[in-house]
């Protein structure tokens, strides 16, 4: 292992940190993408996104998503091809004993349950003025969000589409003091997703379907009730829920 592999590793044991503050930028993306192949949301000999996409979808740079990659080359768990078909493709393989950075996640159970709760006051305040608000421009950007979500091909191209879309729904309700807010709790939130098989997303993407149609419809009760069932189910399928069903 590099000296700087160790370096990271030994941020795992730093008494003075706590949670995911533990860990390296690059341990963060290992950690996910660990737990992902753990619960079999990765299946082995997939391939996964590019290096880019990854980096966009987990909001990290490319170095970082590179370095752990590479990191997980070295202990077998992926598997990086050159060449035309080449690419990152996982093993299947599993560690005798749980992944460090992978543990520290799920140490954190509490702080995203934590998250998902003020997400969900957020989110269903937001909806409902969005539902009272929303202009035919809003209506429709939402809407191209929605398409962009049906049509990606992967976990990463659907985590895009899906912050716009949240993102889209908060703009519309004309509340520009809520905005940044949110924002920072979606994207701490966002932190601790893991890449998900994308029949799964595209099912949690008919659920965007429902609530931009109340949106629409200038129908508020329905809109807060949708968005509230979409967020909280996140307590189940999150992998700190101990269930992956959607």
């Amino acid at each position: 292992m590099s000296s700087a592999g160790e370096a990271a590793r030994g941020a795992l044991h730093d008494p003075e940190l706590t949670g995911i503050t533990r860990l390296s930028a690059s341990d963060t993306v290992r950690a996910r993408i660990a737990l992902a192949v753990e619960l079999d949301l990765i299946g082995a000999g997939e391939r996964l996104p590019r290096d880019a996409e990854i980096a966009t979808a987990l909001d990290v740079s490319e170095m970082t998503v590179r370095r752990a990659l590479e990191s997980m080359a070295e202990d077998g768990l992926v598997e990086r091809r050159r060449g035309r078909n080449g690419g990152t493709f996982t093993t299947g393989r599993r560690d005798a004993s749980p992944d460090q950075a992978a543990e520290v996640y799920r140490q954190d159970a509490a702080e995203v349950h934590r998250l998902i709760d003020v997400r969900t006051l957020l989110e269903c305040a937001l909806v409902h003025h969005a539902a009272l608000s929303a202009t035919p421009a809003d209506v429709a950007a939402m809407e191209s969000h929605v398409a962009d979500a049906s049509s990606a091909g992967d976990w990463s191209a659907y985590h895009r589409a899906d912050e716009q879309f949240h993102l889209a729904v908060a703009q519309a309700a004309d509340l520009p003091w809520a905005v940044e807010p949110y924002r920072a709790v979606l994207a701490e939130l966002y932190t601790y997703f893991i890449p998900y098989p994308i029949e799964r997303l595209h099912r949690a993407n008919e659920d965007h379907v429902g609530i931009v149609d109340a949106i629409r419809r200038h129908d508020p009760i329905a809109a807060v009730e949708r968005m509230r069932s979409h967020v909280q189910i996140l307590h189940r399928t999150m992998y700190v829920g101990g269930a992956t069903d959607a």
